[in-house]
């Protein structure tokens, strides 16, 4: 009879002892830098995110990078930076100096680039955008209480076509489409973690 009654009181003293005191959320500050790839170019990228959380959190991303010129365009050169703003869900295990997290989540991919016509030189300097999503994780190793390194990787893509949005009244070319944008994009950050 003893011993199931020292059981339960042992579970039971477990199960409150815990139990954290208060709920905490990590709030991650992370600027990087890496490298954005697609089937042929390889371009240098730039950024940073914001994520608020435990197990579950959101996080908040922006980079930048230049993605060059699109081939599928005939007769179009186009020398496209693309701008992501990607609000997310993050998974963290949040504990120990080795915390590897999963990420996904939309906003917006949009491309500023310059567009220029073989004959005409350059004409304008365009805007597109569209909705899009991306996907990946990674791994923060905090050494320190407060800050580590993140390693992260994430697929992007936009759901559709780009339209550019501020050509206009030039021969017809503010509906040239842009093709869907997907990349992959590589990076490593400092994170800072309070």
């Amino acid at each position: 009879m003893k011993t199931p009654v020292i059981a339960v009181a042992a579970v039971t003293a477990s199960i409150l002892f815990g139990i954290p005191s208060r709920a905490s959320a990590d709030l991650l500050l992370t600027p990087f830098g890496g490298v954005t790839f697609t089937e042929d170019i390889r371009k240098v990228n730039y950024g940073a995110s914001v994520a608020l959380g435990s197990l579950i959190g959101v996080e908040l991303d922006v980079s930048r990078t230049k993605l060059g010129s699109f081939a599928e365009i005939p007769l179009v050169r186009v020398d496209a930076e693309a701008t992501t703003i990607m609000g997310n869900l993050m998974v963290r295990f949040p504990a120990g100096p080795i915390q590897p997290y999963a990420s996904a989540g939309v906003g917006l991919i949009r491309l500023s680039a310059d567009l220029e016509v073989p004959i005409l030189g350059d004409i304008v300097g365009v805007d597109a955008q569209n909705v899009g999503t991306n996907v990946g994780g990674g791994v923060h190793l905090f050494p320190s209480r407060n800050v580590g390194i993140r390693g992260d990787l994430r697929y992007f893509r936009t759901f559709g076509d780009l339209d550019w949005d501020d050509i206009r009244d030039i021969n017809g070319l503010d509906d040239l489409p842009l093709p869907a944008v997907d990349f992959w994009r590589a990076t490593v950050g400092v994170t800072f973690k309070f």
